[in-house]
């Protein structure tokens, strides 16, 4: 009995010879600068269907004596789109070829499609990496040249700029209930003796422009600075402070440093009073955390239900404190700029040194005493835009035109 003998099949993983008509067809050789050779890797990319082939290609173009940046922007990987904004940056630093920059940026910038949110989110990306590539040493003006994609940037600065356009038709008004005159009046009668209640919360969380997550980590505290050795951060204008506080997106995770204590309440040690009467009643199961559920898991649907009939959210009652801070302290003269410098305070945003000069403007910013008689909280207020800054680290404020 005669046995059949057995064909080989041809190798199938073998893509040397698309490789080969791929070049010829785009006439790309070694030659070729990364930008040209990265205008055809998606092409390519559809013609390789596995990790296999990737690596038959990678292989050959070594052969063909291209360099490891033409292969990395005709043949990119795709571990790399993983990697964060920081770790790309160091990369970046560490070969010092100016083409990853630039590629690292191509693919920061690379958008799904042309809804506005993909298009400032991409600029956002683009800031961030910008600011990741100084702080890991790479000269100036290789950023500005290789990490700069002005098209991204116009059309975001535009987006923008409608947006805030928008909103100043469309601007959030602050429900009645939650009036500066109505919050302080609610916040003088509470009785730290009694159980607090979810009005209770959402009142101290407005008076210390809080984030829910921070009801249970904010503490405030005084600070008597060593006259012959002061911290960086203390401010001889203030003597409480914040620590317990979440960071901003942007900064860095591992700095805790105590910032300013500013708030509608301006007797400091009343403030603590209620905050540590709200984090004893949360410790104790007298009041459910506002970001967790009975049985431990991340849940912010009890207040957010309590905060549903007034129409607002609690990043808008934290907006709210921050507006209503600032009208405390900042006097019956104070400019707008001012008034959102004092804002960005109460909620302990991150002040760099050149914040006091830009926002700082001449006015009477002593305290003003305020009584059960304020003047009722306008309906229509005046909105001063921030200024778009395509270099700036605050991401969050990006998003925060998108609610």
């Amino acid at each position: 009995m005669t046995t059949a003998r057995k064909t080989r099949k041809p190798k199938t993983n073998n893509f040397t010879s698309i490789l080969d008509q791929f070049l010829n067809k785009y006439n790309l050789s070694a030659g070729s600068n990364p930008l040209q050779l990265r205008t055809h890797a998606d092409e390519l990319g559809t013609m390789l269907p596995d990790w296999k082939a990737r690596k038959d290609v990678k292989e050959a173009l070594h052969r063909r004596l291209f360099k490891d940046n033409q292969i990395e922007a005709l043949v990119p990987n795709n571990k790399k789109k993983r990697l964060t904004i920081k770790e790309r940056a160091q990369y970046c630093a560490k070969t010092g070829d100016v083409w990853d920059i630039y590629l690292h940026a191509l693919d920061l910038a690379e958008i799904k499609n042309d809804a506005d949110k993909e298009i400032v989110a991409s600029s956002s990306r683009l800031s961030q990496f910008r600011k990741e590539l100084a702080e890991a040493g790479v000269d100036p003006e290789q950023i500005n040249i290789y990490a700069k994609l002005p098209n991204i940037t116009q059309a975001s600065n535009k987006i923008q700029k409608r947006k805030l356009e928008q909103g100043l038709i469309s601007r959030p008004k602050t429900p009645k209930h939650f009036f500066l005159e109505e919050g302080l009046r609610r916040l003088q009668n509470i009785r730290t003796t009694e159980t607090p209640t979810l009005q209770d919360l959402a009142d101290v969380i407005m008076m210390l422009s809080m984030r829910p997550a921070e009801a249970t980590t904010l503490r405030i505290i005084y600070y008597e600075p060593d006259e012959s050795n002061p911290s960086e951060w203390y401010n001889p204008d203030y003597s409480w402070y914040c620590n317990g506080y979440i960071k901003n997106k942007g900064e860095a995770k591992n700095n805790s440093e105590p910032r300013p204590f500013l708030s509608m309440e301006k007797n400091p040690e009343r403030a603590r009073e209620l905050l540590t009467w709200i984090q004893n009643a949360i410790a104790i199961g007298k009041l459910r955390d506002p970001v967790y559920s009975i049985n431990g898991k991340h849940s912010t649907g009890v207040f957010s239900k309590f905060l549903k009939p007034y129409g607002i959210t609690a990043k808008r009652l934290r907006k709210i404190g921050g507006k209503h801070a600032s009208r405390v302290h900042g006097g019956q003269n104070s400019t707008s700029q001012h008034l959102a410098f004092l804002s960005r305070i109460a909620m302990r945003h991150k002040m760099d040194r050149h914040d006091s000069g830009m926002y700082y403007a001449e006015g009477d910013t002593s305290d003003s005493d305020l009584d059960s008689n304020l003047e009722p909280e306008p309906k229509t207020q005046t909105f001063t835009p921030k200024p778009i800054n395509e270099n700036t680290s605050e991401i969050e404020d990006i998003y925060d035109l998108y609610g």
